[in-house]
């Protein structure tokens, strides 16, 4: 059965023809850090545990009849919780709604565009919280200060990656095996173009001059991530900038329902349309020593 806004109806067909036009565009183009953290959905229940056990090694066998040396690797439990968000458009043109089937449709891209930067939200904010942990979830896991490569007054530059890259490889990241991304925002990226090994072929084939860019260098890749590297996440205090680095297993976010949207006239605003959607979502650190986080004095941190 069809609902009435203005007295023009809004079919079921309608409602899921919108939505699957901005899940569409936002599996095109989603959250900035999405690509690079580990993903699944879940029902049920608003938390759920992600069971990982550490690393493991092989012991020299000393004689023949030598007792069995068992090792016990550390069972480790992560548990991931979600919250709900919703986002809720008043529209005042009927034309709007007629064609709100249509992929084109201007709300579309902001409802694509607001979904984006809440996943990246929802990670940025994960970073560095404190993880939980423990059979029921009760056990908090901070973040480890050993993990933390220190401002030193400056910027992001050439020696805080090479610091960087070092303490990953100290904390058994296989780093020709998988590919360490850093989350920047453009003072970092100019803090790295004032660098002259930055420019040079000699360490860097990819020409950031040319554009003005640095998207990859020492093996990291840079995203820039300007909203989500915010004072609201958490990210930017006592004047400077919390840069995230990481292996994409080290994170990982979680979806308990997929987007869900409803088209409906708003009694309180004179039946006004109202497009609302909501979804539900959270993520978490999975794993120690696979998310650093890099210091950098900015200037906007003041």
């Amino acid at each position: 059965m069809a609902d009435t806004v203005n007295n023009y109806p809004i079919t079921e067909a309608y409602l899921l023809q919108f939505t699957s036009n901005v899940t569409g565009a936002l599996a095109r183009q989603g959250g900035l850090l999405m690509p690079y953290v580990s993903s699944s959905s879940y029902s049920g229940e608003k938390a759920q545990v992600i069971n990982f056990i550490g690393p493991v090694f092989f012991v020299k066998r000393t004689s023949v009849y030598a007792d069995t040396k068992a090792t016990e690797p550390e069972h480790t439990q992560r548990w991931i919780s979600a919250d709900d968000f919703d986002i809720a458009i008043l529209v005042d043109r009927v034309d709007t709604l007629r064609t709100i089937y249509d992929p084109t449709n201007p709300y579309v891209e902001r409802i694509r565009e607001a979904l984006a930067r809440k996943q990246d939200d929802i990670i940025a904010q994960s970073f560095f919280a404190d993880a939980r942990g423990g059979r029921n979830g009760a056990t908090a896991v901070a973040f480890p200060a050993g993990d933390i490569i220190a401002a030193g007054g400056v910027g992001l530059t050439f020696a805080k990656l090479r610091a960087l890259r070092k303490a990953m490889k100290r904390r058994y990241n296989n780093l020709s095996n998988v590919k360490p991304v850093i989350a920047v925002t453009a003072e970092q990226t100019d803090n790295l173009l004032g660098e002259t090994v930055i420019g040079s072929h000699d360490y860097n084939s990819v020409k950031p001059l040319v554009d003005g860019e640095v998207s990859t260098f020492m093996g990291f890749t840079f995203i820039n991530a300007e909203g989500a590297l915010s004072v609201e996440n958490g990210l930017l205090t006592g004047g400077n900038r919390l840069c995230p680095a990481w292996v994409p297993n080290g994170m990982h976010f979680g979806s308990w329902q997929g987007f869900m949207l409803t088209i409906g006239p708003r009694p309180d605003k004179n039946n006004i349309p109202q497009i609302h959607g909501c979804f539900t979502a959270g993520a978490t650190r999975v794993e120690e020593g696979r998310v650093f986080q890099v210091l950098c004095a900015d200037a906007n941190a003041t």
